[in-house]
């Protein structure tokens, strides 16, 4: 279903400004207003509010989420290499909440380790052979 409208050249007394294509935009920016909303079949995304257009349009709230603080609860993250941040034992961030894992330049008597944390220290995490072929 398409919206479609047409201006009628006609006259305002309230305003004294003719209303014609031309200068519709001298009267300000229109409104629409849209009782009930458009199907999905029909361009729209047949929800009241973003919340419901999020889910009939199978866009769950990770698209809504700023790239610098994403959230997740449940499911699962495969297919990609993951980055560990990285510090110096000098900089690393608070060990609380418990749980957090680190990358640690010089954390192992000055050797390169991963680090997680316990809620009141990081705990080295012991290292295994190198991987080899």
């Amino acid at each position: 279903m398409a919206i479609t409208a047409s201006v009628t050249r006609a006259f305002t007394y309230a305003t004294g400004v003719e209303i014609s294509a031309a200068n519709l935009n001298e009267l300000g920016e229109p409104t629409v207003t849209v009782a009930t909303p458009i199907a999905v079949s029909n361009g729209g995304t047949g929800s009241a509010n973003a919340s419901a257009a999020r889910t009939a349009l199978g866009i769950g709230t990770i698209a809504t989420q700023a790239s610098n603080s994403v959230s997740l609860t449940g499911g699962t993250i495969s297919g990609t290499i993951m980055t560990l941040p990285s510090y110096a034992v000098s900089g690393v961030p608070s060990a609380s909440p418990a749980g957090q894992v680190i990358y640690v330049t010089d954390g192992n008597s000055g050797a390169a380790t991963v680090a997680v944390s316990d809620g009141s220290n990081w705990k080295v995490v012991a290292l295994g052979a190198t991987v080899s072929t």
